[in-house]
């Protein structure tokens, strides 16, 4: 064995699949000495030595500790560097997915030489190899993640350098400009007549801050991809919004009473539909509270009511309308149209439909939730809802919350130098401004990033990747 190697190239180990029921795990060991590790813990049935085995081949034998004894029958797959994911070389051991076993196997390892890995630092040892930058390596974590189709298809694109190339097109951008400016100190004023550096800077500016803002509008709705469509349930008191959530579910979570004000706090369930998690939220009802513990309950509906991706607003179709909830609904239809769906619920009773005209222009909807009447025209119109929302996203990859923020320092230090640019810029301070702007833009794709950083962005990753 090397002594005092390095940290990132000790060789570590770590299961990378999932623990729990199935048949085959996969522990993977790679670093500097993860070739004598492997010898040292693989008896191959052909007799042969592991690591004088051509790269890229699979070997039938067992997993033996450090007395020989066999802990399980295997697979080892030996890559050697560099065409591997962490760069090093690599060998991965197919065994029976028993925790067991796999305990046992992980610890001859370590009594071989090698230590247990951290959290995501295989691929962090891929990126300080320069198999991919870091924006990539996010993706692999988007990939792990992925709680949609959509959002799978955007992490996989992202990991073929989609989000890198904007980001090396907004650093190439800079660096132009950067050029230009310092290119203004080589002219004298007389030679500048028929230049004119402040319109040529403002230019490049303005084309950069367009990529940049473009880049960031859809950040909101990618949060939709990532973490699921959030559609709640509002309206009055009484209007039936358990028993719909419940008819959506199909089966009961939310408690179902004809006592008004029965559902105090928000209640919560997911549902997977068409490629994408339905996220439902059921609220307490909108009225006037009788004790603290349900106006807080309401007070949490108008913030769900803020922060839906798509609304069902539930309207008691079995008795008329009242003055206040009118006033409610008037507001509600106002301030959230792009998201509403009208559910004229208890239809199957008396009905009293004065109230559809303030939601004019809305989709609305005559169902019973209790009875089942309509309950797939509403899927549908939901359905129709998260389509037309993930129509207007049109990136191929999805922002995570530390490249949104750094964009957003990139962007407020780009609109600081235009408001500074006037008649008598000073280039030399604009010079300055622009190479602390590539330092933000390096640090997206890691290029020149902190220790304290790649921890952060790493430590969410699982251990075995």
């Amino acid at each position: 064995m090397h002594a005092l190697l390095p940290k990132d190239q000790e060789t570590i180990v770590a299961l990378a699949t999932a623990r729990g029921s199935g048949a085959i795990a996969l522990i993977r060991l790679s670093g500097t000495d993860s070739l004598e590790v492997a010898n040292r813990i693989a008896q191959l049935s052909s007799q042969l030595i592991l690591s004088e085995q051509p790269s890229h081949t699979i070997h039938h034998g067992f997993a033996v500790d450090h007395h020989g004894t066999k802990l399980d029958e295997v697979l080892f797959l030996l890559m050697k560097a560099p065409k591997t994911f962490t760069g090093q070389d690599t060998v991965e051991i197919s065994c029976h997915n028993n925790q067991f076993i796999i305990d046992a196997i992980i610890q001859a390892a370590i009594v071989a030489g090698a230590r247990q890995a951290t959290a995501g630092e295989f691929t962090m040892r891929g990126f300080l190899t320069g198999k991919f930058d870091l924006t990539q390596a996010e993706a692999i974590n988007e990939i792990i993640h992925a709680p949609s189709e959509k959002a799978l298809q955007c992490s996989l694109a992202q990991l073929k350098g989609s989000l890198s190339q904007c980001f090396e097109g907004i650093e190439v951008q800079l660096v132009e400009l950067l050029s230009l400016c310092e290119a203004s100190f080589e002219f004298l004023e007389e030679e500048q007549r028929d230049l004119d550096f402040n319109l040529m800077v403002h230019a490049r500016i303005a084309d950069i801050l367009s990529k940049i803002q473009t880049t960031k509008k859809h950040f909101n709705m990618q949060q939709q991809i990532k973490d699921g469509v959030r559609i709640s349930l509002i309206g009055s008191v009484n209007a039936g919004k358990s028993s719909l959530f419940n008819a959506l579910l199909g089966k009961e979570r939310a408690i179902v009473t004809n006592v008004a004000g029965t559902t105090r706090d928000s209640i919560e369930a997911n549902l997977y539909k068409e490629g994408y998690y339905w996220l439902l939220i059921d609220t307490a009802g909108l009225r006037q509270a009788g004790d603290s513990i349900e106006q807080r309950g309401i007070e949490k509906s108008y913030e769900e009511a803020i922060k839906a991706d798509v609304m069902l607003l539930v309207v008691d179709a079995s008795r008329p309308t009242t003055t206040e909830e009118l006033d409610v609904y008037q507001r509600m239809a106002q301030e959230y149209a792009a998201k509403i769906i009208v559910i004229f619920n208890k239809s199957d009773l008396a009905c009293h439909p004065q109230v559809a005209t303030i939601f004019s222009g809305l989709p609305m909807l005559y169902v019973s939730a209790a009875e089942n009447i309509g309950m797939a025209d509403v899927e549908q119109a939901i359905a129709q809802k998260i389509t037309s929302l993930f129509d207007l996203q049109q990136t191929s990859f999805v922002l995570t919350q530390r490249q949104f923020n750094l964009m957003s320092e990139i962007e407020k230090k780009l609109l600081y130098i235009e408001k500074s640019l006037t008649s008598q810029v000073h280039y030399e301070l604009v010079s300055y401004e622009l190479k602390d702007l590539l330092e933000k833009v390096c640090e997206l794709t890691g290029k020149r990033v902190s220790e304290e950083i790649l921890d952060t962005v790493f430590s969410k990753f699982c251990v075995g990747k």
